[in-house]
């Protein structure tokens, strides 16, 4: 898996890029998919949350190709993954979202957990 995770962190980067400019542009598409109530003020809030999941995404990106290992960024990005993971099954437990949702929940619950892995092989090749 070592030999790959670098390239599975950068399609999932990749991934929460397009989906964070996808749910910025057309926010309503997207609150459609997870069965919330589409209003003036939901649309705001998800278009702010792909602005930032576009944010993420590209600064993901760029910290797979710095030169240097940036473990700061890979730290705070398996943070946002959980951190969306967590907000989006309380959506689904609070009625806000359908379940379909959960599927959403559990691909960003497991891209938490390959940042961490990934930010473990960092650790490792940095202490030798």
């Amino acid at each position: 898996m070592k030999k790959f995770i670098r390239l599975i962190i950068l399609l999932i980067s990749v991934a929460t890029l397009f989906s964070g400019a996808m749910q910025a542009i057309a926010p309503a598409f997207v609150l459609n998919f997870v069965g919330a109530e589409i209003n003036t003020t939901s649309k705001q809030l998800f278009a702010t949350i792909g602005m930032f999941m576009f944010l993420f995404g590209g600064m993901m990106i760029h910290a797979l190709y710095h030169v240097e290992n940036n473990r700061v960024v890979v730290i705070w990005s398996g943070l946002q993954k959980l951190g969306a993971s967590v907000a989006v099954f309380i959506g689904i437990f609070n009625g806000t979202f359908i379940l379909l949702a959960a599927g959403v929940a559990v691909f960003d619950l497991f891209s938490a957990l390959l940042f961490f892995y990934y930010l473990k092989t960092l650790k490792s090749d940095a202490t030798g």
